[in-house]
C-alpha cells in the first residue's frame, strides 16, 4: 500500500499520515523493494539560479522574481483562486496586516484581507465545491503564549476572486501554528486540523509542556479536541493517504520526533515513527516532516532540531527507519518539499535556510545502497526561504518550485528547465 500526498493542503509543507496500530506495523506498511540500479545512476550537478544550462541528468532551473519589499515572508500557498485552470501564489508575510495573492501567468498582486496582524499559516479547501478554495488563515501569532491571541478565520470570496474576500472567525487558541485541511475519513470530506505551537505552560528555552491537537468539522467549525500528547515545540504537519485505503493521516514533528495519528472507527490513534534529533532536550526531536519517493521506496525528510542546522533523510532497513543527516550545514532550517525534477521516478529534496547564506538547497540521491546525496544549491544567497512550495506553475508537466524569503523580503519562482 503506497502513501499518496494530500493535494488539498498548503503545498509548501507537503502534509502526511499514518496509521494507528503500532510503530512496526505502520513501517512495514510502506516498505517496498529498492528500486533497480537504472534508476539510480544519478549524476550532481550544480544548479545557479537563472542559469539555463545543466547536465542532461540534473534538472535545471531559471529564477523568476515575483515580488519584493516584503516584510517578513513565511509561506506560500499554491493554489487556483479564479477557476481559470492556472496554480496562482498566496504570499503570507508576518510583517504585513494584510494576506495578498498573485495572479498566474502575470504574478499581479491581489489583496485578499486587510487589518489582520501577524499571519503565520493558510490551509485551502473547496469548502462549498464552487470551484474556488475557501482560505483557513492563523494570524495573531506570537512565539509566547500570553501575548498569541492564535486567531483562526475562514476566509470566502464573494463573487470576484480578485475584490477583497471576507473573513469569518471561528476560534482563538493562543499560538495556532499551522493549519491543514485532512480527509480523515477517506470521504473527501476534509476537516480543518489545527496545532498549536506551544501549550499554555511553556516558556524558553525549555518549552516544556503538552500542546493540544484540535480539528474543526466545517459548517460548524467547532474546536474539537484530538489529543495532547505533543510536548515541546510543535513545527511541522504532513497529511498523506498512508494505506491506500483514500484515509488521510498526519504526522507531527515536535520535541518528541515524528508521530503519525488515523482516525478509525471514530477514534484517533497515535504512533511514533521517529525520534528525530538524539540531543537532549530541548534540542531533541524534528522541526519539519516530508514524505519523499524512490521509485517504490519511501522515504522520511526532517529538519532537525527545530529551526535546526541538519537535513535529515530516513529509509528502512528491515522494517526500521533508519536515520542519515545528508547535511549539517544549514542555518536556521525552516522548510522541506520534495519533488521528481528531472522525471526519474526519483523525488529530489528542497531545503530553505533562513539565515547563514540565506539559500535553497536541492539535494538528490547518488548512490542508493550507501544512501549517499548531493547538495545542488538552487540559489545562492538571494533566498532567505522560511517556506517553498513544489507546484507546475507554467502547465509544462515539470514541477516548479516557489519560495518566500523572510530577510530577503521577496518571492521566487524556479522554473524547472530539466
Amino acid at each position: 500500500m503506497k502513501p499518496r500526498p494530500a493535494t488539498g493542503g498548503a503545498l509548501g509543507h507537503l502534509d502526511w499520515a499514518t496509521n494507528g496500530a503500532s510503530s512496526t506495523a505502520w513501517c512495514r506498511s510502506a516498505s517496498h523493494p529498492p528500486p533497480s540500479a537504472s534508476l539510480l545512476a544519478l549524476v550532481a550537478a550544480a544548479v545557479l539560479t537563472g542559469a539555463t544550462t545543466a547536465r542532461p541528468t540534473s534538472p535545471g532551473f531559471i529564477a523568476h522574481t515575483i515580488a519584493t519589499g516584503l516584510s517578513k515572508g513565511y509561506q506560500v500557498v499554491v493554489s487556483d483562486l479564479n477557476r481559470d485552470g492556472k496554480p496562482d501564489i498566496i504570499a503570507l508575510d508576518s510583517g504585513l496586516n494584510e494576506l495578498r495573492w498573485y495572479e498566474n501567468p502575470g504574478w499581479t498582486r491581489h489583496l485578499l484581507i486587510t487589518g489582520i496582524d501577524l499571519p503565520i499559516n493558510a490551509s485551502v479547501y473547496d469548502v462549498d465545491g464552487d470551484g474556488i478554495p475557501e482560505i483557513a488563515l492563523a494570524h495573531g501569532f506570537a512565539t509566547e503564549y500570553a501575548s498569541s491571541p492564535g486567531v483562526v478565520s475562514i476566509l470566502t470570496h464573494g463573487g470576484d476572486p480578485t475584490a477583497p474576500w471576507s473573513a469569518r472567525e471561528i476560534d482563538r487558541l493562543p499560538t495556532s501554528h499551522r493549519l491543514r485541511f485532512v480527509d480523515i475519513t477517506g470521504t473527501g470530506k476534509k476537516v480543518l486540523v489545527n496545532f498549536p505551537l506551544i501549550g499554555s505552560h511553556a516558556t524558553a528555552p525549555e518549552y516544556r509542556d503538552h500542546v493540544p491537537l484540535v480539528m474543526y468539522r466545517p459548517g460548524e467549525w467547532k474546536r474539537e479536541l484530538i489529543d495532547d500528547d505533543e510536548e515541546g515545540v510543535v513545527h511541522g504537519i504532513f497529511s498523506i493517504d498512508w494505506t491506500g485505503d483514500t484515509r488521510e493521516s498526519l504526522l507531527s514533528a515536535s520535541f518528541l520526533g515524528v508521530h503519525a495519528r488515523r482516525f478509525d472507527k471514530g477514534q484517533w490513534t497515535r504512533t511514533k515513527v521517529v525520534d528525530g534529533d538524539p540531543s537532549p532536550w530541548p534540542k531533541s526531536g524534528s522541526s519539519e516532516i516530508v514524505v519523499g519517493r524512490l521509485g517504490h521506496e519511501y522515504f522520511l525528510g526532517t529538519i532537525e532540531p527545530w529551526h535546526g542546522n541538519q537535513a535529515v533523510v530516513y529509509r528502512q532497513r528491515d522494517g526500521v527507519w533508519t536515520r542519515h543527516v545528508v547535511d549539517g550545514s544549514i542555518t536556521d532550517g525552516h522548510t522541506m518539499s520534495v519533488g521528481d525534477f528531472d522525471g526519474d521516478g526519483q523525488d529530489e529534496i528542497v531545503v530553505g535556510e533562513r539565515e547563514g547564506k540565506r539559500s535553497v538547497y536541492l539535494y538528490r540521491l547518488t548512490n542508493v545502497r550507501e544512501d549517499r546525496w548531493a547538495r545542488q544549491v538552487l540559489d545562492d544567497g538571494g533566498m532567505a526561504a522560511a517556506g517553498c512550495a513544489v507546484a507546475d506553475l507554467n502547465g509544462d508537466k515539470r514541477p516548479d518550485v516557489v519560495c518566500i524569503g523572510t530577510a530577503t523580503a521577496n518571492v521566487k519562482w524556479y522554473e524547472n528547465r530539466r
